[in-house]
């Protein structure tokens, strides 16, 4: 392999994502230089910016190039912006922190609608709907269909939702198809021919890695830095996505006969966790994945090609070149969604709506906000893309990288997490789009980059299914949730280690209802009725 593939194809990973795989938006874009003519009097924003500890050469993230350009950008506008890092695995707790103080940023993000609607029911939060109409019209025209979805509570907007411009994204099952290749294995269609494989995986040791050191299933703490996830195995156990789906990290729980039912509650469930406690016995787990909180032993795992088997949020390409690294001839490939004990298939698919932001009540002007994120909504492709001619190039419409090395040490890296309005600038691309897109990768890696990439989004497409976005008043949830949340994580963990795994898991239902599950419940089961909700396991 050329030395020129393990050396920037990392690049080319982030890349993907940013340029290939998520869609224009129509309309505005570019560096308009427009607009208003810079005031004397700048007005101060603070604006939240996930920080991922990621920076490829220790380059500081609110000073890298292209914060400093939005910024240079902004004043000519009359905004003196500021960046306020938000460590990624750390959210709920910095913005309720920063919520309760009034010491947060003008522009909070979250993934959590419920935190949301928490803080707009305790009146923390400006609404929006004046504001907008007065200083946002480039938002509402940027992102209106992610607005009608989302970010409203009681009829009142507080929040401006992120619009996904490809919505097959989502957690999705890898496996390595090398090592099933010298098994004489296929790709597992249910949840017992994945413990076939990941047993064969273990004892018959296809990598060559050492029996000692195989780890058959990649998994992380749950819910730390949410880079791990089980959700593929327990839609095949039959538990589904009726409920909220940004609150907890597994498939939420089953609606039948106009009652709701978490997964804790259900048969489906408890015998999920029977089988991973199983699998742990038998050590085909990650043994010591309750302690690794920063998915630090889970990255090892899967880039040394000692894992097998994970689902997570990174692709099978990126997946493939980062284990490329040490293992050549390593080959991720998506596993597509299990066959249930009903037949139904399911699997993860985003929303329109990502990202939200909200305005704080501490902020003294609201106003600057807003225009900050119109400022964004104007020059939205900066934020997407980069700088054109510096950054990219435009083909056939499609954004095109000029050179990958100058953009991921300049741009790549934090680029996604600078725009709060848009995830991604084009929808699901054709394979003869990532043609396009991918024309700087060598032509044998990129014929197998595309094979796997186009794969990836057509199971998502194929089987994907959206929770309920629930935007009604859960007095219950919004005084429970945070301490459900937290005790379920912890008592999970437990089910899956325990040496008597019948009394454990009494202990974590027992837990669910004494924090407040049950209320959870109900509330949840009145809302989808109120919504007509048909449960994913029709669909």
């Amino acid at each position: 392999m050329k030395s020129w593939f393990k050396r920037s194809l990392p690049v080319c990973a982030a890349v993907l994502l940013t340029f290939g795989a998520l869609a224009a938006c129509s309309g505005s874009g570019g560096d308009r230089g427009g607009g208003s003519e810079p005031q004397a009097e700048l007005q101060k924003v603070r604006v939240s910016l996930w920080d991922r500890s990621n920076s490829p050469d220790g380059t500081k993230l609110t000073d890298a190039f292209l914060v400093r350009h939005i910024r240079e950008l902004a004043r000519e506008e009359g905004l003196d912006v500021e960046y306020v890092t938000l460590p990624r695995s750390q959210e709920s707790e910095k913005n309720n922190t920063w919520m309760a103080s009034g010491s947060g940023p003008d522009i909070i993000i979250t993934y959590d609608i419920n935190s949301v609607f928490r803080w707009a029911e305790q009146g923390g939060l400006w609404e929006l709907d004046e504001l907008i109409e007065q200083y946002g019209q480039e938002i509402k025209a940027l992102v209106g269909p992610a607005m009608e979805a989302a970010g409203t509570y009681k009829g009142v907007r507080y929040a401006i939702p992120a619009m996904r411009m490809n919505q097959a994204v989502g957690a999705t099952m890898s496996i390595r198809k090398d090592w099933l290749d010298k098994l004489g294995m296929d790709i597992p269609k249910n949840v017992e021919e994945l413990t076939e494989v990941l047993r064969a995986f273990k004892e018959q040791d296809p990598g060559g890695v050492g029996k000692d050191r195989v780890v058959p299933w990649a998994l992380s703490a749950i819910h730390q830095g949410m880079q791990s996830f089980f959700f593929g195995p327990m839609y095949g156990f039959g538990v589904v996505g009726d409920g909220p789906g940004s609150e907890m990290y597994w498939p939420s729980g089953n609606f039948k006969d106009g009652e709701f039912k978490s997964m804790v509650r259900l048969a489906e469930g408890k015998q999920f966790f029977r089988w991973m406690n199983q699998l742990y016995r038998e050590g085909l787990i990650s043994r010591e994945f309750v302690t690794d909180v920063n998915n630090q032993l889970f990255n090892q795992h899967w880039s040394t090609g000692v894992a097998g088997f994970l689902e997570s949020n990174t692709n099978p390409w990126s997946l493939t070149i980062e284990t490329r690294k040490n293992v050549p001839e390593a080959v991720w490939v998506n596993v597509p969604a299990f066959d249930n004990p009903t037949g139904v298939k399911q699997h993860n698919i985003s929303p329109i709506y990502g990202l939200f932001n909200v305005v704080p009540k501490s902020t003294k002007h609201p106003e600057a906000a807003i225009r900050f994120l119109n400022f964004m909504a104007e020059r939205i492709s900066i934020f997407q893309s980069g700088i054109e001619g510096v950054h990219y190039r435009v083909e056939n419409g499609l954004r095109i990288p000029i050179d990958p090395a100058r953009y991921m040490k300049e741009v790549g890296w934090y680029l996604p997490d600078l725009n709060l309005l848009t995830q991604g600038y084009m929808g699901v691309p054709t394979k003869e789009q990532m043609e396009i897109l991918y024309s700087y990768v060598p032509e044998e890696e990129r014929k197998l980059m595309i094979e796997l990439m186009h794969d990836h989004y057509q199971i998502i497409l194929t089987d994907g299914k959206a929770n309920p976005l629930i935007d009604q008043p859960r007095p219950a949830a919004e005084k429970h949730l945070a301490d459900l949340v937290s005790f379920m994580y912890e008592a999970l963990s437990k089910v899956i280690i325990a040496e008597d795994f019948e009394t454990e898991w009494a202990a974590a239902v027992a837990g669910w209802e004494r924090n407040g599950g049950i209320e959870y419940d109900r509330e949840v089961t009145e809302a989808l009725n109120a919504m007509g909700w048909v449960s994913n396991s029709e669909k």
